[in-house]
């Protein structure tokens, strides 16, 4: 690689990540993106986090003077980011992306099929991290109608915009780039729903690789192996991601998972104790309108299920001081994005 001026290379965002390495767009008049390293100090000062760096990151570049090499130095304030517990590892944080408009979490009806507990996790996830959050619903042609009803109205109940599509068929696809435009936005689902196929009808140049899903063992394989940033031609980027099988939040405290469940903790305000955690404490509103058939019951065992397992890895009343990494972990209340 041809050497490069420390004083032509100031910032960069990083749009690749890739174990010590990621590739960087630098700032400046022909932003094609580099190859660069990652300073071992980075590694030394990561903390809790696997790779200290995440797609999405502003980056301080400089030039090793020996090789030549482009070189990440320094990571910049983040606005915000979305993580994950590492699988298998309590304490450990896998950055997903850093400084997001939105997180979109893409399900699908037909094979894999749509799964409430991950998508649950995801926009709980999102929404501690103070990122808007939206619901999209791929391969609708495959859907039984009233399943179908049934999800979009838990979810929209719930606060959320929904959107259906089929990249099969192409439809929905413009409404999805009408809530892409003009953002940073992460893809999040599991393998098989569709996401490389959906950003190939909104972005055709991309050439995103696609593949079948395993109708034996009703899940996705994976097409997309790393995260990465591809800019929109109707304005924004997208972060395209590896399907998931498992989603765990990272660094929620248990007593305020309830926060993160907007119909929860809109009605939780009327129960009699103000720290009530809707598992059948004396005048729970939550019960109530349980009982009633206000909230899906679906939601509230996938809080249940979601409070024990915080319980078991941060105690009952979980961690009191915000998240290793500060402000940007926690981000602000969201606001609904536009749809």
């Amino acid at each position: 690689m041809a050497m490069v001026e420390s004083r032509e290379v100031r910032e960069g965002l990083v749009v690749r990540v890739d174990a010590r390495q990621c590739e960087v767009r630098p700032d400046g008049p022909e932003p094609a993106p580099r190859p660069a390293r990652l300073r071992g100090r980075l590694f030394e000062q990561r903390g809790e986090d696997r790779i200290p760096v995440a797609v999405g990151d502003r980056v301080r570049l400089e030039v090793d003077p020996a090789s030549g090499e482009l070189v990440v130095a320094a990571i910049l304030p983040r606005r915000n980011l979305f993580a994950r517990r590492v699988a298998g590892e309590d304490e450990r944080r896998q950055l997903l992306a850093a400084n997001l408009d939105l997180v979109v979490h893409v399900a699908c009806f037909g094979t894999p099929p749509f799964s409430s507990v991950l998508a649950d996790r995801v926009l709980v996830a999102a929404s501690f991290a103070g990122i808007p959050a939206a619901l999209v619903l791929n391969k609708t042609d495959l859907g039984r109608k009233r399943r179908m009803e049934r999800v979009i109205e838990t979810y929209r109940g719930a606060g959320y915009p929904v959107l259906t599509a089929s990249a099969k068929r192409g439809e929905g696809i413009e409404e999805l780039q009408e809530l892409l435009r003009d953002r940073t936005s992460i893809l999040y689902g599991l393998s098989g729903v569709g996401k490389s196929s959906l950003l190939n009808r909104i972005e055709p140049g991309l050439g995103l690789r696609t593949r079948e899903v395993s109708r034996s063992l009703r899940s996705g394989r994976h097409t997309t192996t790393f995260a990465q940033l591809h800019l929109l031609a109707c304005g924004g980027a997208v972060i395209d991601t590896p399907g998931v099988r498992v989603f765990r939040p990272y660094g929620l405290p248990p007593h305020e998972l309830r926060l993160h469940y907007p119909e929860l903790a809109r009605i939780g305000r009327d129960c009699r104790f103000p720290d009530c955690l809707h598992r059948g404490e004396p005048g729970c509103a939550v019960a109530a309108a349980l009982e009633q058939g206000r909230i899906p019951a679906s939601r509230h065992r996938s809080y249940l299920e979601l409070l024990a397992e915080l319980e078991s890895v941060y105690g009952g009343t979980g961690p009191t001081d915000a998240p290793v990494g500060g402000p940007e972990a926690r981000g602000s209340r969201p606001k609904p994005p536009r749809c």
